[in-house]
């Protein structure tokens, strides 16, 4: 009886292995499960780093008319540290890496980048390759995103950006040192893509970063720099190659846009609290020369709307670095990246001014009696000293001297601090044109003015109309620049690039994008004095 059992179980348990191996291949294959998430990052489990570059864009995304960004997918994929089996002993010691996984996404791109760019020190000040997601632009999408599913139902098909499309240099991938060779490959940022391919789900160190901010008392006012030093002593005592940390962000961007003032939405009344000088301790302990931002870089794909746009923006020839030669209609072949510590061009300001719906946000901000915006409080008057919990020994030396930005959060005589902060955030054509022109009597060079804007074309029109009758030369804004499709998905890159290239710049004190362009520029080293806001 026993071995007529076991001859009935052996066709059964083959014809199970059979059908296993059938329903695998077909998955495998096929792929019905492409959709999810979690499928995605178990395949690429069992992916080899070394396998070729392949990219097929998702239907629906397709139908939706987004564009593909192969050339920069591609760019990233051979990225040399995403290869390092080839080079063997050359590649020195296996790789370790730090991956943010509850990293905003989807807000506004400046918010995202703010809280990129510290994760990428954090990740270098600990010994680790930064890994890099793509960008995700929910809030305010440049592509449609809405796919009809029938009978009035609808999901969202967001647009998936390479991070490599907008960025380069130190938190993109590049090198870490002025000479491109110094720096070991195993410290280079990596993609998300090869993170889940190195680093599967079962090889991955958690921490919870909920739980340990809580057990720490790393609480709204908290020091940044304690923050950071707290990170970098506890990264550094872990030896397992691919950490991961989950439920929250160090460095969220709510607390770098609100100079560390988290969980405003649950108690309002810690909104008259906004400002101080907890996140600007990071920029004299190391953050303000890390090599994340000494060797920052814009992607080639904005080095391309650079040099296609260069006339725009400048009467003099464009360097070696933004030729015209377009041999090539990849620009990841045809261009090298941008790095922001180029020339600045010639005889321009550029200008950044928020329309939109920003004008109800400036009313919020001046309710709450907002200050600056991270890195644009570093105005003058100089920053106070941060005053660090008992036990904590800042690291900022006491003969410290701050970049002297000129303009700061003022308050006239005989005016609120409501107003004031309306005026600062909201300016009126009248002020945006005197502001300009009390920039060009300090810097009579000046010849050419670049309006980075969302405003509407008409305004904008009357903006360069006014502009023009006060003596500029030349007045252009982002409706003037001619972009491909990609380019216009990264357009507010494109901006950013102007802004931190000009011979000087006026921005917003309140917005995020002005705050990055403006520690862009100091990083980048150029003079503090060439700051303003409105």
């Amino acid at each position: 009886m026993i071995l007529r059992r076991a001859s009935l179980l052996r066709p059964l348990l083959a014809l199970f292995i059979a059908s296993s191996l059938v329903l695998w291949l077909y998955i495998w294959v096929f792929d019905p499960l492409a959709k999810h998430e979690w499928w995605r990052k178990f395949k690429l489990g069992w992916t080899s780093p070394d396998a070729e570059f392949a990219f097929v864009q998702h239907p629906e995304a397709a139908a939706l008319g987004h564009p593909t960004f192969e050339d920069a997918r591609r760019h990233e994929w051979d990225l040399p540290q995403h290869h390092l089996a080839r080079l063997g002993a050359k590649a020195g010691p296996r790789p370790k890496y730090l991956f943010f996984s509850a990293a905003s996404w989807g807000s506004g791109w400046n918010n995202v980048l703010q809280e990129q760019l510290i994760n990428a020190h954090l990740a270098h000040a600990t010994d680790r390759a930064y890994v890099f997601p793509s960008f995700t632009p929910r809030d305010h999408p440049p592509f449609p995103d809405i796919v009809d599913d029938g009978e009035g139902q609808s999901h969202r098909r967001f647009l998936e950006i390479p991070f490599t499309a907008m960025l380069a240099g130190a938190i993109g991938g590049g090198p870490l040192s002025a000479d491109g060779t110094s720096d070991p490959l195993t410290r280079r940022s990596v993609s998300e893509a090869h993170w889940d391919i190195v680093c599967p789900v079962w090889s991955r160190y958690y921490i919870n970063v909920k739980d340990m901010r809580k057990a720490e008392h790393h609480e709204e006012h908290t020091d940044a720099e304690q923050i950071m030093a707290y990170w970098v002593d506890k990264l550094r005592r872990i030896n397992t190659p691919c950490v991961s940390l989950t439920k929250w962000s160090v460095f969220d961007y709510l607390q770098v846009v609100f100079v560390f003032l988290i969980w405003l939405l649950a108690d309002l009344t810690r909104l008259r609290n906004i400002g101080g000088p907890q996140i600007l301790s990071l920029w004299p302990t190391g953050y303000g020369d890390s090599p994340i931002l000494k060797h920052f870089a814009w992607s080639p794909l904005i080095t391309q709307a650079l040099s296609e746009n260069w006339a725009l923006l400048s009467s003099v020839p464009p360097p070696p670095s933004l030729s015209t030669d377009h041999s090539s209609a990849n620009p990841f072949i045809l261009h090298p990246p941008y790095p922001a510590s180029s020339p600045s061009i010639p005889h321009l300001l550029a200008v950044h001014v928020r329309r939109g719906d920003y004008e109800g946000h400036c009313q919020f901000l001046a309710d709450v009696n907002a200050q600056y915006n991270a890195w644009n409080a570093l105005g003058e008057p100089a920053p106070a000293r941060p005053s660090p919990r008992a036990g904590f020994r800042s690291a900022i030396p006491a003969n410290y001297t701050w970049p002297r930005i000129p303009d700061h959060l003022d308050v006239r005589a005989g005016e609120s601090g409501r107003d004031a902060r309306v005026r600062h955030c909201w300016p009126t054509l009248e002020q945006i044109v005197a502001k300009v022109r009390a920039v060009r009597t300090r810097a009579p060079g000046l010849e050419r003015v670049y309006v980075a804007t969302d405003g509407e074309r008409a305004w904008v029109g009357a903006l360069a109309a006014r502009l023009k009758r006060d003596g500029w030369r030349e007045v252009v804004s982002s409706f003037d620049v001619r972009l491909s499709r990609e380019q216009f998905a990264v357009s507010q890159a494109v901006d950013m690039s102007v802004l931190a290239a000009a011979e000087e710049f006026i921005g917003d004190g309140f917005s995020s994008l002005s705050s990055n362009v403006v520690q862009i520029r100091l990083a980048a080293g150029k003079d503090a004095q060439t700051i303003h806001f409105w």
